[in-house]
């Protein structure tokens, strides 16, 4: 044997080696992810207690899992190829699933029946608001939030509106029609019956953020809430109870409060979690949090009531997650197919790192995980999803593609 081929084979052995350790390597890099402690420190000052926080069991989920087989009867399309800004689903006036989202440059709004006849979108308003960045829609439908900046100052302008379609003319466009609430607000949520609003505001002095309840219109405004932590993300998943979670960063420890909208207390649910990101299911019940670790990050399940997190073992950020509407003790996860050692959350959210992923449904009560769809195993695709809605009747998932902002339907088969 020449010394140059056996060079060449010596070589290929050590690159097979390599390969071998990588994927061994970076699929048991699951871990038991970010715990919980007593620590009784609280972010607020002297706003709320923590009275209900202890100490919390974390149970392994020991069945790994791996790539599942395709089910050919989800079906997957691109609904809209250009960036949008906010989806929503609902049931129509003829009880028909709907899905209505905001386009990102104009802000006409469309729609799409995925059980309707035509399969086409549909365009509902030719009202131009344009550059939105950011669409809060009430579960109704009819009424959202338009979220843009101004250009000449670049305030944050927030314009409250509903759709206004004449029944008397069916084929005509419809419009939106409303009016604008205080410049500059960081945060906003619309209740679950889509009647109030919850605004977070940062202080004049800059020393926190204050939060108040109104109506749609901004009318009946009180306030509510009062915190010296400056950003916080928010959602109103259940009727009495907006959550508020510290911003995500690899470099800080994270905190969930759920804030009772009927007393105004305030209770920590979740602490003490470095990049900590979380998604609250419609009765509260259970939370879906991921945290930081090693450069890596690791998705768990807290039972609220009993105190007690479940490391289920699997790779994604809640961000690209939505919980179930009919069954909430489901919920369905877009899960990266490789996942490179960086500090996140925070490369992801800049844009630095974009993955490709799967969709996933996970049963929190059985600890069943199952793949619902492999995107690129037959269609080519390759999609980085978040802002992830599902139907009311849990049949189709939306989500937008972080690549490009596109908006893609996946109907589920269960």
């Amino acid at each position: 044997m020449s010394r140059k081929n056996f060079i060449l084979i010596i070589s290929t052995i050590v690159i097979i080696m390599i390969g071998f350790f990588v994927f061994f390597y970076s699929s048991s890099k699951t871990g038991t992810g970010g715990g919980e402690t007593t620590e009784t420190t609280s972010p607020f000052g002297d706003v709320g207690a923590d009275k209900n926080f202890g100490t919390s069991t974390v149970t392994q989920q020991t069945d790994q899992f791996s790539g599942g087989t395709l089910k050919p009867s989800n079906k997957l399309i691109q609904l809209y190829k250009n960036p949008t800004s906010g989806s929503v689903f609902f049931i129509n006036k003829n009880n028909q699933n709907t899905l209505r989202f905001v386009d990102r440059a104009v802000g006409n709004v469309y729609e799409y029946l995925p059980e309707g006849q035509t399969g086409e979108v549909q365009r509902v308003t030719n009202t131009t608001i344009p550059k939105i960045q950011e669409t809060v829609w009430s579960n109704t439908g009819n009424n959202l939030i338009l979220r843009y900046l101004d250009n000449d100052t670049d305030n944050i302008n927030s314009f409250s509106a509903k759709i206004q379609i004449n029944t008397d003319l069916p084929d005509s466009l419809g419009e939106i029609t409303g009016l604008f609430l205080p410049q500059n607000i960081k945060q906003i949520v619309i209740n679950p019956k889509g009647d109030k609003i919850f605004t977070l505001l940062n202080k004049s002095d800059k020393s926190g953020t204050y939060g108040s309840m109104s109506n749609l219109d901004g009318s009946n405004k009180k306030t509510v809430f009062d915190s010296q932590i400056s950003y916080w993300n928010i959602s109103w998943p259940k009727e009495n109870t907006i959550t508020f979670t510290t911003k995500p960063t690899y470099k800080d420890d994270g905190f969930l409060y759920f804030f009772n909208t009927q007393t105004y207390s305030i209770d920590r649910v979740l602490g003490n979690i470095t990049g900590l990101s979380t998604i609250t299911n419609k009765d509260a019940s259970l939370v879906a949090y991921s945290s930081s670790i090693n450069n890596t990050f690791y998705f768990n399940i807290y039972d609220v009531l009993n105190k007690v997190s479940n490391n289920l073992q699997i790779p994604t950020l809640v961000d690209k997650c939505v919980w179930g509407n009919n069954n909430i003790k489901i919920i369905y996860c877009a899960l990266p197919k490789n996942i490179p050692s960086d500090t996140y959350p925070d490369v992801w959210y800049q844009g630095l790192v974009s993955f490709n992923d799967d969709i996933w449904k996970i049963d929190t009560e059985t600890g069943n995980i199952e793949v619902v769809y492999q995107i690129g195993y037959d269609d080519g695709f390759d999609i980085d999803a978040f802002d992830l809605k599902i139907s009311p009747d849990d049949k189709y998932i939306s989500f937008s593609n972080k690549k490009d902002l596109s908006l893609w339907l996946l109907e589920i088969n269960d």
